[in-house]
């Protein structure tokens, strides 16, 4: 879809898109972070309830050995690991209920109290024993093994327990192991996908900036430049005078004006078309452009009048008007060898014609038509009351 749609919309697709995974992944790492914290607090939430369950079956093996020690000594020293189990134990289970991840083992931990209480009672009245009627009498109570089954029991329901639970932190790990793993590759393919969609707003971009500035060019150059005969135009002419003006002022030296008008040219566009008058008017560009040395300046001002600014005294100026003559002697089409155009060329030079850009082209014109009204194909001076033709040079 981006590839077949047009720069812009392909543009402003790809910023959409850029946009949408970035919003997907904020939120997928909003969620990450809130599943992560989340795992993390049941971890420690089950790990706590693991080192409870461990120190209940702890707290009774203590309670046992010190109901051992008074049983055989007689003294109340011995006692104190059972008192400490009888303070802690029923704290310990409300704990546990209290914890909410521990609902669903409500049953087995109902269970496992029901069997603590059970065991405390066996051995509080073992205890009792002892003090009303002997050592005896209490050693046969313990002997007929009750309180061993009750502890055997509460091992095997507190070890269940523990796999249970051990299995639930498991899930979790593997839980918390799988989501990192999907954002690992699901960031990594956001990120690739990112990078393509930035790649090719880029390439866009550039190609965008390129094409900008190569417009930019060209309309510089067709603002100052003929589109038919690439040569300077009108204004870019006028621009070209101007500065050669000021310099030849600077260096008090000679500037022409050249000022050339096509003779038999609206004939070749009514019985050619102007397709081949534009041709024609190509490949007269061409051959005064050979003509010309550096720094002189080949215009067309419009239509077929052309101009040149060249320095030099007189005699070069007329040199570069005669050969200009001469240029179009021969055929200038080879598929219309029988087309042929003349030029009627003025001349005027500063400062003697004149001092701006105006003056001298009002000369310039003016020594063209007289060169016009001299019969054409020939070039003449303001001041002169003949034209001279390019064979006289």
């Amino acid at each position: 879809m981006l590839l077949s749609a047009g720069r812009v919309e392909r543009k402003l697709l790809a910023l959409l898109a850029i946009a949408y995974l970035s919003l997907f992944v904020i939120a997928g790492a909003i969620w990450g972070s809130r599943a992560y914290l989340l795992d993390g607090k049941r971890v420690e939430v089950l790990h706590t309830s693991l080192y409870q369950l461990s120190e209940t079956l702890s707290l009774l093996k203590d309670a046992e050995t010190g109901q051992r020690g008074f049983l055989l000594t007689g003294e109340d020293s011995f006692l104190q690991p059972y008192n400490v189990a009888v303070r802690h134990l029923h704290s310990q289970f409300q704990a546990l209920r209290s914890i909410p991840l521990m609902a669903m083992y409500a049953d087995d931990i109902t269970q496992i109290e029901q069997l603590t209480e059970l065991k405390m009672t066996e051995l509080s009245e073992t205890i009792a024993l002892r003090r009303l009627a002997g050592d005896e009498a209490a050693r046969q109570r313990v002997m007929d093994n009750q309180g061993r089954h009750y502890m055997d029991d509460l091992r095997q329901r507190i070890h269940a327990l523990e796999r249970r639970v051990s299995d639930e932190l498991d899930a979790l790990n593997e839980g918390t192991d799988a989501r990192a793993q999907v954002a690992i590759w699901g960031g990594s393919a956001v990120a690739l996908l990112m990078l393509a969609l930035l790649g090719m707003t880029y390439r866009d971009l550039r190609r965008d900036l390129r094409e900008r500035e190569d417009l930019l060019k060209r309309l510089a150059f067709e603002s100052q430049h003929d589109a038919l005969t690439q040569l300077p135009n009108r204004r870019a002419f006028n621009d070209s005078l101007d500065q050669a003006l000021a310099l030849a002022r600077r260096a008090e030296r000679p500037l022409a004006l050249i000022y050339l008008d096509l003779d038999g040219f609206k004939p070749v566009n009514d019985e050619h078309g102007h397709a081949t008058g534009d041709q024609v008017l190509k490949a007269i560009a061409l051959r005064w452009r050979a003509l010309l040395r550096e720094g002189e300046v080949l215009a067309r001002l419009g239509g077929d009048e052309f101009a040149v600014v060249a320095e030099g005294d007189s005699a070069s100026i007329e040199c570069l008007a005669a050969r200009m003559i001469t240029a179009l002697d021969g055929p200038l089409l080879a598929e219309l060898p029988h087309v042929r155009v003349g030029v009627s060329i003025g001349m005027a030079q500063f400062p003697q014609h004149g001092e701006d850009r105006r003056r001298l082209v009002a000369s310039a014109d003016t020594a063209m038509y007289r060169a016009k009204d001299a019969g054409k194909q020939c070039f003449a001076w303001p001041e002169s009351t003949t034209a001279v033709p390019a064979a006289a040079l």
